[in-house]
């Protein structure tokens, strides 16, 4: 078995079998240090930093699936969601319009919309019309954010085959304890469990200063339990 060091300067895997041979010998690591005096280590997102770097990973933050067309995200116990894409919705200028329309005043005195939506909340019900999946309020009419199945399947591209590997940190120190490899990803279940409420649509944005037009966008995000990913694919492979 490799140990870290060798890991960690191993190239991308070439092939799904060398894939798993590399995320076997991961989870085999056991508890492990991160290197210190490395800056992409530091943080909330320093495991996952550290996890791209011993599989071998390459793409960082581009918009395509991390290695062979998978995509790669790490998650804790204590994970609530896992963000699987960002995608604004339609059409140009709906979120400034929802902030206006629905949002609250803020710590900074900015009108904001922070707001969950899985499948329905007190504001709003996500429903699937004619090619579309919408955003609708419960109260009032008005424009709706909305995306294309189309712009959800080109922003579901890189989710085509996914590994949802688990970890545990102790302040440096982190073990991974399991992977999920999933194939097979589908559209037809993916509007399904947005509808139902699986998979929660995230707004976060605010003004950018009182009164203004002008809107500080945080990214619409799509999001899901890391123990529901399973309810998008149908296909799935577990290592621990």
């Amino acid at each position: 078995m490799n140990d870290l060091t060798d890991l960690l300067n191993n190239p991308v895997p070439i092939n799904k079998a060398a894939l798993y041979t590399r995320l076997r010998e991961i989870l085999a690591l056991g508890w492990q240090e991160m290197p210190k005096g490395v800056a992409r280590y530091n943080g909330t997102g320093g495991p996952g930093n550290f996890l791209e770097d011993l599989i071998g990973l390459k793409a960082g933050n581009q918009d395509i699936a991390d290695v062979l067309g998978w995509e790669v995200k790490y998650y804790t116990a204590k994970t609530n969601y896992i963000t699987l894409f960002h995608k604004e919705a339609g059409p140009f200028g709906i979120m400034r319009y929802m902030v206006g329309r629905f949002g609250w005043i803020d710590a900074k005195g900015c009108k904001a919309l922070r707001h969950t939506i899985p499948g329905k909340s007190e504001l709003f019900t996500i429903a699937d019309d004619a090619g579309n999946v919408i955003v609708r309020p419960l109260k009032g009419n008005g424009p709706v954010p909305t995306w294309t199945h189309d712009a959800l399947l080109n922003a579901c591209a890189k989710l085509r085959r996914l590994i949802a590997v688990k970890g545990e940190r102790n302040g440096q120190k982190i073990r991974f304890v399991r992977a999920d490899c999933y194939e097979n990803f589908h559209l037809s279940l993916f509007v399904s469990e947005l509808i139902n409420g699986t998979v929660a649509i995230d707004f976060d944005a605010r003004e950018m200063k009182p009164g203004s037009a002008g809107l500080r966008n945080h990214g619409t995000k799509f999001r899901v339990k890391p123990e529901n990913i399973c309810r998008l694919y149908f296909k799935k492979e577990r290592f621990s």
